[in-house]
């Protein structure tokens, strides 16, 4: 009869298909093990095609790296040489080798993260499965348990990632992990920014459920980059309880997450932190005196600042206008959420003898809003209102 592990380890070895590897079991040293995210997938059924591969080996990380890069002609990382830990990265492969820390493969799961991220596979003769802390179980009850406060404090970027292993699997926080995270969250500012920033977008692309929200609010684990308080969103209305999973854009999570100031901080660019600024601003709007009491202006501009982010602005607004809302963003000649001059600049510095600068890109802008509420409908029409408004605001140009 076969064993309950031993159906496990086909299932595992079948998803994790090593026979599609860039590198051969065989080419690994004696006592090497597959650990982290890959294994834990795996267990899940929900492997990647190419995975990221993080391999332990008992010593030399570095200098086996680099031997086997040369050997498959890939590119060689050093990631962390006190650690020793570097990456090569091959055909779309990533794989990444560490030195073991302590003097087993137990000492070293037991210094990670939480549970789910402690179970490794044994590359032998036989491969087996290795999971001495217990998190093949957590894996089947979806909770993630942290293996000690002590680890979390050795690297606090662990505090924000049980956070997003949440978002990522849709699976709960322990109760005693929570508290964990909580008691520790301003340990986070003591995080190179980069990293933290990598953290929140892994968060901010995941698949949020039904308790991802509240359990934020509960931990506020970005609580030094987000001074700003948002009152405006009444996400609650927004099916954050519901069973239902939450369609939200990366953006709108963006700034229910992070202030403006944070955003710079965690070294975003400045375009993502002017669309969220963009986002945050009509967000706030339209919450207060609503869409349908915009003027004319204001429903031009928020087309303007929002074109390529329309979506993102969902979340805010009440249902009826979603529907009719996104069927005219999806049409590409719609003249409102599409903004667009019909005639361009030098064909309008041609006809009317005017000079670039500003007020041609007034008379531009203009002639885009009258286009965007339908006063003209051909080419002739849009230069008739050009001369017209050249002529009104002839002692201004």
């Amino acid at each position: 009869m076969i064993s309950k592990d031993t159906l496990l380890l086909n299932d595992l070895f079948g998803d994790l298909k090593p026979k599609d590897w860039p590198i051969s079991i065989t080419d690994l040293p004696p006592g090497s093990a597959l650990v982290g995210g890959s294994v834990r997938d795996g267990l899940l059924n929900r492997q990647r095609q190419k995975p990221d591969l993080d391999f332990v080996i008992p010593t030399n990380a570095i200098k086996f790296s680099e031997n086997l890069s040369t050997k498959i002609n890939a590119n060689f990382i050093k990631l962390d040489e006190k650690r020793d830990i570097a990456r090569i990265v091959v055909n779309g492969w990533t794989l990444d080798f560490a030195s073991q820390v302590g003097d087993s493969l137990k000492d070293d799961l037991l210094r990670r993260d939480f549970r789910i991220n402690a179970i490794a596979l044994r590359l032998e003769e036989k491969p087996e499965i290795f999971d001495p802390t217990g998190g093949i179980d957590d894996l089947k009850s979806k909770k993630i348990v942290a293996i000690s406060e002590k680890n979390l404090i050795d690297d606090p970027l662990r505090i924000l990632r049980g956070f997003r292993l949440m978002c990522e699997l849709n699976f709960e926080l322990d109760k005693e992990t929570q508290r964990l995270l909580k008691n520790n969250v301003d340990k986070l500012s003591n995080v190179a920014p980069e990293r933290v920033k990598m953290e929140v977008l892994k968060i901010v692309h995941s698949q949020w459920n039904s308790s991802i929200w509240k359990t934020y609010l509960e931990l506020q684990l970005l609580k030094d980059w987000s001074e700003e308080k948002i009152p405006y969103i009444k996400l609650e209305s927004k099916d954050f309880f519901s069973e239902k999973p939450l369609k939200v854009t990366p953006l709108a999570k963006l700034i229910c997450l992070l202030s403006d100031q944070g955003l710079s901080r965690l070294r975003f660019s400045k375009s993502q932190v002017q669309r969220c600024k963009n986002l945050r601003v009509w967000a706030q709007k339209i919450t207060h005196i609503g869409l349908d009491n915009l003027s004319e202006d204001e429903r031009f501009q928020l087309h303007i600042d929002l074109e390529e982010d329309l979506p993102s602005l969902f979340l805010f607004m009440d249902e009826k206008h979603i529907n009719i809302w996104l069927k005219r963003w999806k049409d590409p000649y719609d003249p409102l959420f599409h903004p667009s001059s019909p005639l361009n600049g030098y064909s309008l510095q041609k006809a009317l003898k005017i000079p670039p600068g500003p007020s041609l890109g007034e008379l531009m802008r203009y002639l885009s809003k009258e286009k965007a509420y339908g006063r003209f409908f051909t080419n002739q029409e849009a230069l008739d209102a050009a001369r017209k408004w050249t002529l009104e605001n002839a002692p201004f140009l």
